[in-house]
């Protein structure tokens, strides 16, 4: 079963909608017609990895399809004294931000910028999708307010 997978694609699309809608109501007037992106030609927006590259790195971070390495992923964040943001992501309720900082904090910047550069991605943008998009995947992952293991 895909289980990140299917979280991945919800994340993302909501992202998308989300990001998409800003962009279009305040144009800039310093703003040139779009370049191609030679990062993302799958169309992410700039600044962010592509879907295809982004949902290769969660499998990869929590450890599959199947999320098997959820607890030790959360583990990690609570080991870095962040027990309460961790809390409130995998109970039910408002999932509390983390930055960029706490994401290198967490994993480190050999392990963020080994998979930043797997993808071509600059490790600074990359911990920046990270700290958006992890509260929100452990969230989905824990919908019953506990973290279990996978199987």
């Amino acid at each position: 079963m895909d289980i990140l997978g299917e979280i991945l694609k919800q994340v993302l699309e909501g992202a998308a909608q989300g990001q998409q809608q800003p962009q279009q109501r305040a144009p800039q007037p310093q703003q040139r017609a779009p370049q191609p992106q030679q990062r993302a030609p799958q169309g992410g927006p700039q600044g962010m990895p592509s879907p295809n590259d982004l949902g290769e790195i969660f499998k990869q971070i929590f450890g599959g399809n199947d999320a098997q390495k959820l607890p030790e992923v959360v583990k990690q964040f609570e080991e870095k004294g962040m027990r309460d943001e961790v809390d409130s992501w995998v109970r039910t309720g408002p999932n509390k931000p983390i930055d960029r900082r706490k994401i290198e904090d967490v994993f480190g910047d050999r392990e963020l910028n080994d998979l930043a550069r797997s993808k071509g991605i600059d490790p600074n943008d990359l911990a920046e999708v990270l700290a958006k998009y992890i509260p929100k995947i452990i969230d989905e992952l824990t919908p019953s307010g506990q973290v279990q293991r996978r199987h």
